[in-house]
């Protein structure tokens, strides 16, 4: 038999605080699911280009964070691959100053390095930008037409 004083059951109280502290889980769980609950990886970003042979393939190495651009060279219109080792884990790279909608790809190979494929464009500029939170530093430039 439940308690009650005057007309006031006492059971209200705590019904209420049952649903607000499910209110509030149900409301952690679905921002956990929507802002929390993510990789830190790339899809694809031109399927088309997975099957594209590329004309060169340079190494370029990520270590302390940093991307080393040094002897990259790139011609209009070729797909280079840019194979980024000592930089464990996954990364998400964009291509920065190509024309928009232009071809890359970025994804992590089994031997845990990162492949980062692209189209370059007609002149200026490629910037990489490795928008993994955490790797600022992992960026570079190549400047197009200039061959080494």
């Amino acid at each position: 038999m439940a308690a009650t004083f005057g007309t006031q059951d006492l059971r209200r109280p705590r019904t209420a605080r049952r649903l607000a502290l499910a209110g509030v889980l149900v409301a952690g769980v679905a921002w956990a699911v929507a802002w929390g609950a993510h990789g830190h990886y790339s899809a694809p970003q031109a399927t088309g280009l997975a099957a594209v042979e590329p004309a060169r393939t340079f190494t370029v190495s990520g270590a302390g964070g940093r991307l080393d651009l040094n002897g990259v060279s790139a011609r209009p219109g070729e797909v280079l691959d840019l194979v980024v080792t000592d930089a464990p884990g996954a990364h998400a790279f964009v291509l920065q100053g190509a024309q928009p909608g232009a071809d890359y790809l970025v994804r992590t190979l089994d031997d845990g390095t990162t492949l980062i494929r692209f189209r370059v464009p007609s002149s200026g500029q490629v910037g990489l930008l490795c928008t993994t939170p955490g790797h600022e530093n992992l960026h570079g430039n190549i400047t197009v037409g200039v061959t080494q």
